[in-house]
């Protein structure tokens, strides 16, 4: 089966601010894999116009969205393609979960090979541990949030990145999961949230990760902070902005 994505105006005001509110047409990112809409938000920012793909039905996405097989996508339209393929093999979560990586299939280098053929601009984001090639990390601490939250990205471009200050944090201000071994769920023993937990309030961690939109907690553990794609989506529009302007 194919998902065909069709084409979609956007709103001339969306890239004020960015380098993309020079050009007649938008650029056109296509989020594979896109949940809930983290990176698609950052995407967006960078001004992009933003088409999500995703096999379970995400009612959160905050744009057009198709419900599909990632793998099968068309890409043919697109200038950029984001790819979050599932990271549930690779999560430290899995050192408490026996079973998760079970649960879910690595589909990282049928992805790698589905852009690779495409030839476009592409980034493909993952956890630490994920076998992506030459990645680069990008943390919280790099965008003055109150996550650490550690993600590699793997790209066709050459990608810059910031530095980890994890200093910036003071220790002991929430609850995670060595609490319990400090004597309550509800000890303090983190500087970040831990996005995700119960024990901190889920308006605490949407605040933490830079999203308002996102209501499901598990939703909102599986997304990553829209300053993360902004960043990195602001690199790949200038570097096609550049080709553009050389032809």
């Amino acid at each position: 089966m194919k998902v065909f994505l069709g084409a979609k105006t956007m709103n001339n005001t969306a890239a004020v601010g960015c380098p993309l509110e020079r050009l007649v047409m938008p650029l056109r990112c296509l989020d594979l894999f896109c949940c809930a809409g983290g990176a698609g938000v950052g995407i967006r920012r960078a001004g992009f116009e933003v088409v999500g793909v995703d096999i379970a039905p995400q009612p959160e996405y905050p744009f057009e969205f198709v419900q599909g097989n990632a793998l099968e996508a068309d890409l043919s339209g697109f200038d950029f393609v984001w790819a979050s393929p599932p990271c549930q093999c690779f999560t430290k979560y899995g050192n408490c979960r026996p079973n998760l990586a079970d649960k879910y299939e690595d589909l990282i280098e049928a992805t790698r090979q589905k852009l690779t053929a495409w030839g476009g601009a592409w980034i493909m984001e993952n956890v630490v541990g994920a076998p992506l090639r030459n990645p680069i990390t990008l943390c919280g601490s790099m965008f003055g949030l109150d996550v650490r939250r550690h993600r590699i990205f793997e790209s066709s471009l050459t990608l810059k990145a910031g530095t980890c200050n994890h200093k910036v944090w003071e220790p002991n201000r929430y609850p995670g999961g060595r609490s319990r071994e400090r004597g309550h769920a509800r000890v303090l023993c983190r500087g970040t949230v831990e996005v995700g937990r119960w024990n901190i309030p889920i308006e605490t961690q949407k605040k933490a990760m830079g999203i308002d939109w996102i209501t499901d907690l598990r939703k909102l553990s599986e997304s990553i902070p829209p300053a993360y794609s902004e960043f990195l989506a602001r690199q790949v529009a200038m570097e096609l902005m550049g080709h553009s302007a050389g032809r």
